[in-house]
């Protein structure tokens, strides 16, 4: 057929050591995008001007939703390149979480060309993140033999939300390593 993109060919069944390795790599996805990025959302975005925050709430729930179209097309994934997908994301994570740490102002504040780029990262971030971690709940699914898979995923992703949550929780609210932006007010100007 003519148009048709075939899945890679992967085993049928997943060894223990794979189906670790998928878990710990959703456990990974599911810390940074669940666990620390919400957190930072308004310090990450906020010295980029309120539509830089606004268009990254709009659009982010989209790349997510084309993430899951995506598996439309690539339901699988091979080994190295979850791998690769799981790293990719977690560098623009942390590129998010280093523009939060210099809030509230980060390199190329106030800017439309920074406000652009934030932008981008979140959604790229989002659209990585979110299909690689589909994938990875995919090939759980149809390749793992036992009927449990599909629990160790759900609690891998509740582990890797705990795992990021309670770390960023204590360095937001309790050691204020991170400073909010207030709107309407003049930074960066030295």
């Amino acid at each position: 057929m003519v148009g048709v993109v075939k899945p890679p060919q992967l085993s049928a069944h997943l060894t223990r050591n794979s189906f670790i390795l998928l878990l710990t790599l959703n456990t990974l996805n599911a810390t940074v995008l669940y666990g620390f990025l919400p957190s930072l959302t308004t310090y990450s975005l906020l010295p980029y001007g309120q539509k830089a925050f606004f268009y990254s709430g709009a659009l982010n729930p989209i790349f997510y939703a084309s993430a899951c179209l995506l598996v439309a097309w690539w339901p699988l994934l091979s080994r190295i390149r979850t791998i690769i997908g799981s790293l990719f994301g977690s560098l623009l994570c942390i590129l998010i979480m280093i523009i939060a740490w210099h809030s509230p102002c980060p390199w190329l504040a106030d800017t439309i060309h920074g406000a652009v780029i934030m932008v981008a990262v979140w959604c790229m971030a989002t659209l990585v993140i979110a299909y690689v971690r589909i994938t990875i709940g995919n090939r759980i699914k149809t390749e793992w033999p036992h009927k449990n898979g599909m629990f160790y995923f759900g609690a891998s992703n509740q582990l890797g939300i705990l795992l990021g949550t309670i770390p960023i929780y204590i360095l937001v609210n309790i050691f204020g390593l991170f400073v909010e932006r207030q709107p309407c007010q003049a930074y960066c100007l030295a």
